[in-house]
């Protein structure tokens, strides 16, 4: 292969095949009837188009040495590691926890990841992403969040 990203595109092109093909056994249906593999089928053929146009490009200049390693330079991996830890700690904290106090936890602790922010801007912007989001799901659109130690108070 030229590159890497050339060697990621037919990855991605087999397996977006292969959604395709195991869309078609469960039955596409139509845009009036959709059946089980409908939308699979269309994320496969839209993943085999993006796919392609990513292997495609990169025959137009000239093409660029670069390795596996040369994709992990610059990257933080520490921050990622941590946001991943705290995703994995969120979903295991929020139904005894409850909604409000995780989802405002997760915010504030994910906000510090990139340091640029005053304490007091983590705090407003936790809060007002959580109380929208809360706004949204639990009265507007009446999704039963998990209520956890709040139970009897909201």
């Amino acid at each position: 292969m030229r590159n890497t990203d050339q060697s990621s595109s037919l990855f991605w092109l087999v397996l977006a095949i292969g959604i395709v093909l195991l869309s078609l056994t469960y039955g596409v249906g139509n845009f009036h009837e959709p059946g089980p593999g409908f939308i699979t089928f269309f994320a496969g053929a839209i993943l085999i188009v993006l796919s392609l146009a990513l292997f495609f490009s990169n025959f137009g200049g000239r093409a660029e040495r670069s390795s596996l390693r040369s994709l992990w330079t610059g990257l933080e991996t520490g921050k990622i590691l941590y946001v991943l830890l705290l995703l994995v700690a969120y979903t295991f904290l929020l139904k005894p926890v409850g909604f409000l106090i995780s989802t405002f936890l997760l915010l504030v602790l994910m906000f510090r990841v990139k340091g640029s922010y005053r304490l007091k801007t983590v705090f407003l912007m936790s809060l007002l992403v959580t109380a929208g989001s809360y706004l949204v799901f639990e009265i507007w659109l009446k999704a039963q969040l998990p209520k956890g130690i709040l139970e009897g108070i909201i």
